[in-house]
């Protein structure tokens, strides 16, 4: 009789561990689903942090805005749009030249904060307007640039700007009286023949 309760003891002693166990295992595995369901959360949620931070750096920088008088770094040059007009004809009186269109002249200042000599060239400035883009007049660039003496100075065909110095001139793009007499138009200043590197300066 003994015996059989010891093992009644026994027995029921085995299913309450065994039951202890079973519940153990399974509460494991709910804080184990739990966690693996908050980590992609937290992921998604960092991503999110990322996200917002990398859509303030573009919007910081899309901030940046040039308009004529300021001086904007380009490379290791400097440029300054210091007067904008326009003009049917550029030069001197006695041997004018006409545009097809209407002249924009932009009076411009180049500053070489390089090393090494740089070559300044008129192709290295382009006007825009919305998706259009106008190359400058190498002709009309250098008559607007001379004197009524004939002599010119810094006409921007392929002058040569040693490092520390600037240069001031005349660039003129043929376009469009509509375009010219627009107020939508900027000025795309490269530093180099390639453009690699380049800003844009409002013309308002």
């Amino acid at each position: 009789m003994k015996k059989l309760l010891k093992l009644a003891l026994f027995a029921f002693l085995a299913i309450m561990v065994l039951g202890v166990a079973i519940v153990s295992f399974i509460d494991e595995g709910d804080n184990t689903a739990d966690s693996n369901d908050a980590e992609p959360a937290s992921v998604e949620a960092e991503g999110d942090s990322e996200s917002s931070e990398g859509a303030d750096a573009e919007s910081t920088e899309e901030e940046t805005t040039y308009s004529m008088g300021d001086t904007v770094e380009v490379g290791a040059m400097t440029y300054t749009i210091n007067e904008k007009s326009t003009a049917k004809e550029v030069g001197p009186s006695v041997a004018p030249t006409t545009a097809n269109g209407k002249y924009v002249v932009l009076n411009v200042t180049v500053k070489n904060n390089g090393n090494e000599a740089v070559t300044v060239d008129g192709s290295y400035f382009k006007l825009k307007q919305d998706e259009k883009t106008f190359e400058t007049d190498s002709m009309a660039s250098t008559s607007a640039n001379q004197g009524e003496d004939g002599s010119i100075q810094n006409s921007f065909f392929l002058e040569q700007l040693n490092p520390g110095s600037e240069i001031s001139g005349n660039i003129a793009f043929d376009v469009a009286p509509e375009v010219a007499d627009s107020d939508s138009l900027s000025l795309l200043a490269q530093e180099g023949i390639f453009g690699t590197v380049s800003e844009t300066i409002e013309l308002q």
